[in-house]
């Protein structure tokens, strides 16, 4: 049945069948007042996509005041810019919250309609003349939310002031819908609104309502394919010219399509300074309608991340998080997302978000916990990272796509294993040969290495850490022992050195300093614990696709031609039925602090629908 066909039990119905029952009593005078409230009486209809098939039609009357895990209409933040109109951060003075609100949600102009929720005010037919009606977003987020009324070709702001003629209710309007922002903190705007259709009748006012919320950011995660890599500007960085080149052949050697694309920085970390995810709402047959969007780290002193504006653009929009100053607890290398999975009758369609709290004041900053708890969809777990020195999640802890029941395993490093391949060699009568055959790296025997009693502590405390931090995740998401990849790896006490011909500036940079930061240094906050990557961290590396992963040269000790701990680790992956195709990242990132991982970024393919 057409949607305005379909019949209505509303409160024109029910004041007939007062007016019915009255008529039993009153005889004529019960007629004439049923047929005085069929004259008089005006329902009001507005309808979205309630049930999220990408239409709106009658199935979306059941429970559309209400929003849920299961029903309620999705709406997009409009912050692309389609038309490329908003200025480059290199080309304007415009500070970065002026450079954030330049999109196309802002001001009251339709720039971007292709990306409204559709809504419709339903026809009332028998709506008295002078009888007007207006639409307005009711309830904490208003401010946010955008309405257009269709009108020709075009679309026209529809202010919560604006009323609709009895002309506009006889015909029934579509609506177009979206909002100038995210959720951001729960405690203030959760996403969530009510669109109102108040009509004004022969001296009544009736209302509608539907519920509708904004899609929260949705992370990626390495189940999805990467579409797009990033790296950074290297300037006259030798080392980091050459990890840009020869990333760049290793993804055209995977049959990787599309150039690594350089952010206009010379921030090291492409890890640490942004994240990327993505808004998306229903699409009719079963499409959707997709915003990317880029997260600047809550970390405002840290100028990398004005250069993400140079990434909006079309569906691309920039998100920033507030923040305090530069502490690494901030950096999104220390946030990772927990593939999709159920567990205990939970389901996490869309995954979960992960972070360290180093402790001692240095947990990540309230502002990025408010932000990814209002998301909704992506519960975070909380890791202990007290114990490094940078504190990052990803110096330690992956996630692998393969074809087991789960889809994903979780790799962490692993030292019993990375120690296992010293000692094999030892007992082999290599004992005397490098521990390290990286030119300028450690000038140490295998057996030097296994005879440094404090570097075995360490190590114990690092598996004991690594350990305690796989139990949170295997409670968390009922992972168990035989869907854990054990990549082997070992940590040492941070010692940062920097050849000064591969410094950006004149001279080596301080230890654990990005180099491109200009004199005076801005002051940067790690975390308490002193552990870092001996060997370059396997699974600090990027997962290109199912099959083909780029981890950092594992330079250990060579015999017959062979890289010991590079041969272990490929033999890790090997079981999930992944290649690793190494990149030497050991003058560009590993001596300062990181690997692959930490000097790169990814988009990727959109996943399964959050709300599914």
């Amino acid at each position: 049945m057409p949607l305005s066909q379909k019949p209505r039990e509303g409160c024109a119905m029910r004041s007939c069948n007062v007016a019915r029952r009255k008529m039993l009593l009153c005889g004529v005078a019960g007629a004439m007042l049923c047929a005085s409230a069929r004259a008089h009486a005006v329902e009001p209809e507005i309808l979205a996509d309630t049930n999220r098939d990408g239409l709106v039609d009658a199935a979306d009357r059941d429970g559309k005041a209400l929003w849920s895990d299961d029903r309620g209409a999705i709406l997009l933040a409009n912050i692309g810019d389609v038309a490329n109109r908003c200025p480059k951060p290199a080309q304007t003075d415009l500070s970065d919250d002026e450079l954030e609100a330049c999109n196309d949600a802002q001001g009251e102009e339709a720039r971007a309609p292709e990306y409204f929720a559709p809504v419709r005010v339903m026809p009332i037919a028998d709506v008295a003349q002078g009888a007007t009606g207006r639409v307005i977003a009711v309830g904490a987020g208003a401010q946010n939310i955008r309405v257009f009324v269709k009108r020709g070709e075009g679309w026209k702001f529809l202010a919560p002031t604006d009323r609709l003629s009895a002309e506009d209710l006889r015909a029934g309007l579509q609506l177009g819908v979206d909002a100038r922002d995210v959720a951001r903190d729960a405690a203030v705007w959760d996403g969530r609104i009510t669109l109102e259709l108040a009509v004004d009748a022969a001296g009544q006012t009736r209302s509608d309502r539907v519920a509708m919320r904004v899609a929260p950011v949705v992370l990626h995660n390495h189940t999805q394919n990467a579409t797009r890599i990033f790296a950074v500007k290297s300037g006259r960085a030798k080392a980091h010219q050459q990890f840009v080149a020869d990333l760049s052949s290793t993804l055209s050697q995977i049959g990787f399509q599309q150039p690594v694309e350089i952010i206009d920085t010379f921030d090291n970390w492409a890890q640490d300074f942004v994240e990327f995810g993505y808004m998306a709402m229903p699409a009719p047959e079963g499409a959707m309608k997709v915003i990317r969007v880029a997260i600047r780290s809550p970390q405002p002193t840290r100028s990398a991340g004005r250069a993400l504006f140079d990434l909006r653009g079309p569906g691309v929009g920039v998100v920033q998080i507030g923040g305090d100053n530069y502490h690494q607890a901030d950096s999104f290398g220390n946030l990772e997302t927990v593939p999709p999975y159920e567990t205990n009758g939970r389901r996490y369609p869309g995954g979960r978000v992960i972070y360290g709290d180093a402790g001692d004041g240095l947990s990540p900053h309230h502002d990025m916990v408010s932000f990814f708890e209002a998301q909704e969809v992506q519960d975070p777990i909380l890791l202990d990272t007290s114990w490094l020195a940078i504190a990052h999640v990803d110096e330690f802890v992956q996630f692998l796509p393969t074809d087991n029941a789960r889809g994903w395993v979780i790799a962490i490093k692993d030292v019993p294993s990375g120690l296992e391949v010293l000692r094999d060699a030892q007992r082999r009568g290599f004992g005397d040969r490098p521990a390290f055959s990286v030119a300028g790296g450690h000038e140490l025997t295998i057996d030097d290495v296994l005879a440094d009693d404090d570097l075995m502590r360490k190590n114990e405390l690092a598996r004991r850490r690594v350990e305690l931090n796989l139990a949170i995740l295997m409670a968390e998401t009922g992972v168990t022992e035989d869907e854990v990849l054990r990549v082997p790896g070992l940590f040492h006490t941070a010692e940062f050195a920097v050849d000064p011909e591969d410094a950006l500036t004149e001279g080596a940079p301080p230890p654990m300093l990005p180099p491109d930061l200009d004199w005076p240094r801005e002051e940067i906050v790690y975390g308490p614990g002193t552990l870092i990557a001996y060997y370059p961290a396997a699974v600090n590396g990027v997962v290109v696709d199912r099959h083909n992963y780029i981890m950092p040269s594992q330079w250990g000790p060579v015999i017959d031609g062979v890289d010991l701990l590079g041969e272990a680790v490929s033999a890790a992956y090997a079981k999930l039925g992944i290649t690793t195709w190494s990149v030497d990242d050991w003058r560009s990132h590993h001596v300062l602090g990181g690997e692959v991982h930490c000097g790169t970024n990814a988009m990727r393919e959109i996943g399964d629908a959050w709300w599914r």
